[in-house]
């Protein structure tokens, strides 16, 4: 096969990839409220849980094919926090106890790492005016926002990894922010395909920023995305974790009736 037969196969597959990415999107937006309002930990959270996360993978895996048709590395920024925080929290389920890890985890773990760091260098870069990012260099910030971020997530599983809490209940509220982040980020995704394009080039970054700032505050309040008082009584050792990944299990056990996500 020569090469323009190649780049001819590979102009074939974009509008299904597209089709695709489109269907994962629409289906993951809809699966995570579903899993929200089910009982926690019942048949239906589970299976619509599942449903959303493999919703993510799609989401992700096309997202990466569609860089070689579309350029943009924002979305490709957004793909990677979206996809790790539902990798994460969804693989927080097999390792609930100490040295449950596996090569899967170490590899996404390192893979979100590099990733946060090339995009911070990358709007660093940008707004050094080194490279052209193609976009408002605001969104140069942005990316460095979210690049530590996801670097952050990424080092502290890591370190997670080589010593795991001592806390039984970790996973529980660990599961519930990472699942929440990646919904929060999907969403995000979504408004600013949908929205920004209709905002002037100044102000489209505020579709970036919105549902984070919205999701954050929902997460912190009770409700459905919320975690509630969990979120605030956090033990010194979840202290040195982004977001407070762990609750006291004494509270856990007798306090915590707040809702969750995942």
């Amino acid at each position: 096969m020569s090469f323009s037969e190649l780049r001819f196969f590979l102009s074939v597959l974009e509008m299904p990839t597209v089709v695709l990415h489109v269907a994962a999107g629409f289906v993951a937006l809809v699966m995570a409220p579903i899993a929200m309002w089910t009982q926690k930990g019942g048949k239906q959270h589970r299976r619509w849980g599942k449903v959303y996360f493999w919703a993510m993978f799609v989401i992700f895996v096309t997202a990466l094919a569609l860089v070689y048709f579309r350029p943009n590395f924002f979305l490709l920024m957004i793909s990677f926090l979206s996809f790790y925080g539902a990798f994460s929290g969804y693989r927080a389920l097999f390792r609930k106890r100490p040295g449950q890890a596996t090569w899967l985890d170490w590899l996404g773990a390192g893979n979100a790492l590099a990733a946060g760091i090339t995009f911070v260098a990358w709007g660093l870069l940008g707004i050094a005016g080194l490279i052209d990012l193609g976009i408002p260099d605001v969104f140069g910030f942005i990316g460095i926002g979210f690049g530590i971020f996801l670097a952050s997530n990424g080092l502290a599983d890591l370190r997670h990894f080589r010593a795991p809490p001592a806390d039984r209940n970790w996973w529980w509220t660990y599961h519930l922010i990472r699942m929440n982040g990646s919904y929060i980020a999907a969403v995000s995704a979504f408004t600013v395909q949908n929205v920004s394009r209709m905002l002037p080039d100044e102000y489209a970054w505020i579709t970036w920023v919105l549902p984070s700032l919205i999701g954050a505050g929902l997460q912190t309040s009770g409700g459905p995305l919320g975690t509630g008082l969990c979120s605030r009584r956090l033990s010194n050792h979840a202290r040195d974790w982004q977001w407070g990944i762990h609750c006291r299990q004494r509270y856990l056990s007798s306090h915590c009736c707040c809702s969750s996500v995942f």
